[in-house]
């Protein structure tokens, strides 16, 4: 499923269970809460295969509150509240390093296409130095709101960028980063490596499979 192309000009990333391991920190904030209100624990596990689905996702799990219920924006802030202590742990998941720059010895532009909010996601691109490696960071914030898989703030990156949509290429793990990637028309590779569930996936929008990120440079000519 590794296809060469050599017409890929611009490479955009999903971040929490793509380029960032941030699963650690968001089991110890939730946990930190679990057992303060709830005096109980959940497992690793349930929440790594939920990150990606984002921070409603987790509060539904730790705390059985959906989006239209009163209670959610306050266990969504108090979780964020807490997140934010830990984020700044996390760390990038193995080779990612080596892919960005080889990424950018092809003088592919690259960038992050994130549901995070930009207070956090700036803090991380200043801890790893890539904001003077790139100018681009599209969160929610940057597009009224909008997340993924609405395609605007994925569209954002495409014009920012400066090539088209069939010149770009999103990475990411979840079926939101699927979903946005078709509907603005890029080509999709999913992190196979990441947090996401691969069935969750519909089977023609797994064209490009990375089992590491090392496996995205094979098909970079």
């Amino acid at each position: 499923m590794l296809k060469k192309n050599n017409n890929y000009k611009q490479i955009f990333f999903d971040l929490d269970g793509t380029l960032l391991d941030t699963a650690p920190e968001f089991s110890r904030s939730i946990n930190n809460l679990t057992l303060k209100r709830l005096n109980k624990e959940i497992s690793f596990n349930e929440i790594r295969n939920l990150v990606s689905d984002g921070v409603g996702a987790l509060v539904k799990l730790a705390f059985g509150v959906s989006e239209n219920e009163e209670e959610f924006e306050i266990y969504r802030k108090e979780l964020l509240n807490e997140y934010a202590k830990f984020y700044l742990d996390s760390s990038l998941f193995d080779e990612i390093n080596k892919m960005l720059e080889e990424i950018e010895e092809k003088g592919i532009i690259w960038g992050v296409v994130t549901n995070k909010p930009k207070y956090l996601a700036e803090k991380i691109f200043e801890k790893f130095d890539w904001h003077k490696r790139t100018e681009i960071l599209i969160c929610p914030q940057d597009v009224f709101d909008k997340r993924k898989p609405d395609p605007s703030s994925l569209n954002k990156a495409i014009e920012d960028g400066g090539f088209n949509a069939e010149q770009s290429i999103y990475v990411g793990d979840n079926w939101r980063d699927s979903e946005a990637s078709v509907n603005a028309k890029t080509n999709f590779a999913y992190a196979g490596y990441g947090y996401g569930e691969k069935n969750s996936i519909k089977t023609e929008n797994l064209q490009i499979i990375l089992e590491s990120p090392a496996d995205l440079l094979k098909i970079l000519s």
